[in-house]
């Protein structure tokens, strides 16, 4: 990688950047440690207000002393739901703070800005327009085409939604460069752009070098003898159908597969819902709510099956979990319409896709795994190869520093 006689100076500006104790092994605090030793000078622009936690952040906390790039926190009063005006307000006060601090700040090389929020990514733009910066955005997600989910009729969905349609593609036009994390959100963004930009494809994907230390060094003792764990991490939100997939264990439960326990690893706005509707099935149900990186891996490496229920018509890709499912060697059971993550499956032998919401589909395929052990372990195979290539957290790194050498060059 780069052997610099002059450091180059690169901005990281996000208000959902997060660091390494307050949840784990993250994308993004991972790269800015890589930028750090690939010779760059790092300063990491987030936000006071940890989104994760909803909390407001210390800034005399001597571990953020101790990192190796410097940080500066933009003062923002937060909020306590995800879909709510408080939370609006406080981006727009984070996105005020942003221009403020940019119009003080020296001139860098690069900014680097994932997406969205495309207002952030466009107050950048206008810096780096004046001060001869290169920007850099990394697409994380679509917005607002995930909005389709929540907000029908899909015309009424459109409507509402333009003025945000308008504000991404003039971000997607801005950018010098694009990193996205599928070819999917690549080929979104270049749609709109009469140029070709420079791009690379970098999905989240997980540590594997990390999750295989971990594996080395754990000894299995939470899954009692006989038992089929099933498991799910993220979200407990609208986006993931998983009162379905607990009426499919169910449904296999009751058919005589006793040996079936649900594992679900996290927290959301649906969490109370999902465990009232546990305490009507006869299926044992496990809910351990936001745990430590480490933590959550020690339940995959000893789960035989990883959920990925996302509901249709979603607009994810190559979102977290499947990264972590992979380097864990753990099968999936998909019902994700994304044809990018469905082929990866097909072409590693990781797991098995079925239709998005359809129950007897996702039971009849838990049925499949549950009597054949071998296919399970066939597919664990698989799953360390697409952690170790495609998904592989290392590899999507190198693309990132290749592609901004190359924008430096």
């Amino acid at each position: 990688m780069r052997n610099q006689t002059v450091s180059k100076k690169i901005l990281f500006i996000w208000n959902y950047f997060y660091f390494p104790w307050e949840k784990g092994k993250s994308r993004f605090s991972d790269l800015a440690e890589e930028f750090v030793k690939a010779g760059y000078e790092l300063e990491v622009v987030c936000s006071s207000f940890y989104h994760m936690g909803k909390n407001h952040r210390d800034s005399k906390d001597e571990r953020i002393n101790n990192l190796p790039y410097k940080v500066h926190f933009i003062g923002e009063p937060g909020y306590s739901r995800n879909v709510s005006f408080s939370r609006v307000r406080s981006i727009r006060t984070f996105n005020r703070g942003v221009g403020n601090y940019l119009s003080k700040h020296e001139p860098v090389d690069i900014v680097y800005v994932p997406a969205p929020s495309c207002k952030t990514a466009l107050i950048a733009k206008k810096w780096c327009s004046k001060v001869g910066a290169k920007l850099i955005i990394d697409i994380e997600d679509l917005w607002p085409e995930s909005f389709q989910m929540i907000l029908k009729p899909r015309w009424l969905c459109d409507f509402v939604t333009l003025p945000l349609k308008r504000q991404a593609n003039r971000c997607y036009r801005g950018a010098d460069a694009i990193v996205g994390v599928s070819q999917t959100y690549v080929d979104r963004a270049v749609s709109v752009r009469e140029d070709k930009p420079q791009f690379v494809v970098a999905p989240i994907g997980s540590d594997f070098e990390y999750a295989q230390s971990l594996r080395a060094n754990y000894e299995p003792h939470l899954k009692p003898k006989g038992r089929f764990w099933i498991t799910y991490i993220g979200t407990l939100g609208s986006s993931y159908d998983i009162e379905m997939a607990m009426d499919a264990c169910e449904s296999v439960y009751v058919a005589g597969h006793k040996e079936i326990v649900l594992n679900i690893l996290g927290s959301g706005p649906d969490e109370m819902k999902l465990r009232a509707h546990a305490k009507t099935l006869h299926v044992p149900v496990a809910f351990y709510g936001l745990l430590s990186y480490e933590r959550m891996m020690e339940v995959l490496f000893e789960s035989d099956l990883g959920l990925n229920p996302i509901v249709k018509g979603s607009v994810a890709s190559l979102i977290n979990k499947v990264g972590d499912y992979a380097v864990a060697g753990l099968p999936v059971l998909n019902s994700q319409d994304c044809d990018e993550y469905v082929r990866l499956l097909e072409e590693f032998g990781a797991g098995l896709s079925v239709l998005a919401s359809d129950l007897r589909a996702f039971r009849d395929a838990l049925l499949r795994l549950m009597d054949s052990k071998q296919d399970i372990e066939i597919m664990r195979e698989g799953a360390i190869r697409l952690g170790q290539g495609p998904l592989s957290r290392t590899a999507s790194h190198i693309r990132v520093l290749e592609l901004i050498e190359s924008e430096l060059s």
